[in-house]
């Protein structure tokens, strides 16, 4: 690795870590923390309870939804545990080192190429962009603005439109990656537009579309319960729409593994523009945090600590010639 190299991933580092404890400075700054742990306290266990099996069932979705966008053969039991594994490695790993754990892990127990496996992934990431996009937009909707519907148009017609470029001109673009990109950048980057773009049919996508929007559906879900019946707080659906959208949009920034402080700081931030009390909401921001960190990182940590659980699978639909 060269100096430069070096001294940028350095930079990168500090400047991710400076965004997460600058946000934790910022959700801990006038907090009483007698207050906080008396919110803490009061939390119903019935309340509580309800949250995490709410974001199991979350979870629970995500296996579904992988399973139905991977190729023929891939197991239900592989695909909630590559989300099992993504999802823990990420809330302790730097740089979302979980995507490619999941990769390497669904590459081996399936036997399908990399590249497809990727291209999966990808899509994946895509649909929690589009489903996330869905929730903010009707944040913005239910908000007091006006001409509240020309933004949600113009990112549905935009980013229709930019699909329909790179499809309607798949053969521009694989000839330019030909062109421009020498070597063996070229072929990966078409085998790469083939698998993202190409090969995509409307139904696999709008099946893969729906599944986001149960999975994010629930994450929200788990939201209402945290703040209504754990905090007890008198938000209304709009209020807690924009709450839930600010801390997601928040998690999407590089920081700390996890989000820590991000997180925090995020919904920190966006309750009190509804008058909820800074301790308060910091202990809500904790236990929400909390149930969506914690036991996957000790479940992914335990997984990967079984014997033989790296092993490849053959089966039939795994053979290949030989």
């Amino acid at each position: 690795m060269t100096p430069e190299r070096s001294f940028r991933r350095v930079l990168l580092l500090i400047a991710q870590w400076g965004i997460s404890l600058g946000a934790l400075a910022y959700a801990l700054s006038g907090v009483d923390m007698g207050t906080l742990w008396q919110a803490l306290r009061g939390y119903a266990p019935s309340a509580m309870l309800a949250v995490l099996g709410v974001a199991a069932l979350d979870y629970i979705c995500m296996g579904f939804r992988l399973r139905g966008l991977l190729p023929c053969g891939a197991s239900y039991t592989h695909s909630v545990q590559a989300v099992i594994l993504c999802t823990g490695y990420n809330n302790i790993l730097p740089a979302k080192a979980g995507d490619v754990v999941k990769v390497v892990y669904l590459t081996k127990k399936t036997r399908h190429p990399l590249l497809t496996i990727g291209s999966v992934i990808l899509w994946e990431r895509l649909l929690d962009v589009l489903a996330l996009l869905c929730i903010s937009l009707l944040a913005y909707t239910l908000a007091d603005a006006g001409q509240r519907l020309v933004l949600p148009l113009l990112c549905c017609v935009g980013g229709a439109g930019l699909f329909y470029i790179f499809r309607r001109w798949s053969l521009f673009f694989h000839a330019a990656y030909a062109r421009f990109f020498p070597g063996r950048v070229a072929p990966l980057l078409q085998r790469l537009h083939s698998n993202v773009i190409d090969n995509v049919s409307a139904g696999w996508a709008l099946r893969g579309f729906a599944w986001s929007l149960l999975i994010w559906g629930c994450y929200f879900a788990s939201f209402v319960i945290a703040l209504c019946f754990v905090a007890d707080f008198s938000l209304t659906l709009p209020q807690m729409l924009t709450v839930f959208a600010v801390t997601c949009l928040g998690m999407a920034v590089p920081s700390s593994p996890g989000g820590l402080g991000v997180f925090e700081g995020a919904m920190v931030l966006s309750l009190s523009w509804f008058g909820v009390d800074h301790s308060a909401a910091l202990g809500i921001a904790l236990f929400i945090h909390a149930v969506h960190f914690i036991p996957l990182a000790v479940i992914a940590v335990a997984l990967n600590s079984r014997r033989g659980f790296w092993d490849g699978t053959r089966g039939p639909a795994y053979q290949t010639e030989t």
